[in-house]
């Protein structure tokens, strides 16, 4: 792979060990003589920019997998992205707060891999909300109210589910709050969805594998007060449908 010569740096500023680490990296930086800037969400120095305004090689985050899920939101450019773990979870991540130094050395001089992962386009009533690298989950506003919809598969419809939500997930998505809730595992390149009810009065209907080129629809909802959540840090309200498709691919950088 190529040399990194442009770092665009972001993290959890709350996160003390991620702030400790990203100065850390950035003193490698400067003694590599590698260019780097600071996102401004991330005031680990002075000079700050927006994360999505820096035009650099990779993106190295600082924090747990909510901060990756952040980073990607935030960034409107399919940039490689590298994880530091600096946080109690780090299924995201590909470096650890202890390992990071000794490996970005050689993920500078072009030792890296990258895999790129898909996101789900998110449909809210016709508008496109977000997209997902996760999951949406769709749920009833107030919480302990049972959910009744009807969920469609390429035109297909599956009848109507009763249940405390529904969850749409990517691949990466499925080691979350699907697989928390009784979903299965799956390979983060797997070309599928993973549609996942949350506790399913009918004990028939089980998680549902479909082809990411499926267009799948969240519909006839009976409740007026509905939103659907993605990636656990959006949320819109739903009056009518939801369409959940194959979105925009995005490139996580891995050591080797």
């Amino acid at each position: 792979m190529k040399k990194i010569k442009r770092i665009a740096i972001t993290g959890r500023i709350a996160k003390s060990t991620a702030v400790s680490t990203a100065k850390k990296v950035i003193k490698l930086l400067e003694r590599k003589k590698v260019a780097f800037w600071v996102d401004e969400f991330f005031p680990v120095q002075k000079e700050v920019k927006p994360l999505n305004s820096i035009k650099a090689d990779m993106v190295l985050v600082f924090g747990g997998d909510g901060t990756m899920l952040h980073a990607f939101h935030e960034l409107k450019r399919n940039v490689p992205v590298l994880g530091i773990n600096c946080g109690a979870r780090g299924t995201l991540m590909a470096l650890t707060a202890a390992n990071a130094k000794k490996e970005l050395s050689k993920i500078l001089n072009g030792k890296y891999s990258l895999e790129k992962r898909g996101r789900l386009r998110v449909e809210v009533d016709g508008k496109l909300a977000e997209e997902a690298l996760n999951e949406v989950i769709i749920v009833p506003k107030k919480a302990g109210r049972l959910l009744h919809y009807h969920v469609r598969i390429d035109g297909q419809d599956l009848g109507e589910d009763a249940d405390d939500g529904l969850i749409i997930a990517t691949p990466t998505g499925s080691t979350a709050h699907a697989l928390s809730a009784g979903g299965p595992k799956v390979m983060g390149n797997a070309k599928v969805f993973v549609i996942v009810r949350m506790n399913p009065i009918d004990l028939n209907r089980r998680p549902l594998l479909v082809n990411d080129n499926s267009k799948v629809e969240v519909s006839r909802f009976r409740e007026t007060e509905i939103e659907a959540i993605i990636d656990g840090q959006h949320r819109f309200p739903v009056k009518k449908k939801i369409v959940a498709r194959r979105g925009k691919e995005v490139t996580f950088a891995l050591k080797k």
